[in-house]
């Protein structure tokens, strides 16, 4: 009797261990996505000096030549915030995506944001760029 009661306790402990490992890799997998997306998004305004077609989630389809099918082609569906603000040099763009983690069983609903900004774009100005964003004014894709 003895061992069965010892051999229960170290599978309960193993189990644990396991539903632990997998959440890390989950949570590891999901935020790697999601800064791909916003590398992937500075990269890309860096490029083109602001001037990106964003396109909207209703109307992309994966693989198209706007910014937001890039992303789906790219399996990320969270959402993207984009600000430009004006310096005396330029434009800085900030770009922010987001993970929603959840754990159902406890009831933990966590959004992680994942916050990133472009160089300064020298001689361009928020009002140059294709897609006017407001300095100050978050769009959300």
């Amino acid at each position: 009797m003895k061992d069965a009661v010892g051999s229960s306790i170290l599978l309960t402990i193993i189990l644990a261990f396991l539903a632990i490992f997998i959440i890390f890799i989950a949570f590891i997998m999901n935020y790697a996505t999601a800064y791909r997306a916003s590398n992937y998004v500075v990269t890309m305004l860096e490029r083109t000096e602001g001037n990106i077609d964003i396109g909207t989630k209703n109307n992309s389809k994966a693989g198209d030549d706007d910014l937001t099918g890039y992303l789906k082609q790219r399996l990320y569906h969270g959402d993207l915030f984009l600000v430009c603000n004006d310096n005396q040099n330029g434009a800085v763009f900030k770009v922010t995506t987001m993970i929603q983690f959840d754990l159902p069983l406890i009831d933990v609903h966590l959004p992680i944001y994942i916050n990133n900004e472009t160089k300064t774009i020298y001689d361009v100005y928020c009002k140059d760029t294709k897609y006017y964003i407001q300095s100050g004014v978050e769009y959300r894709n």
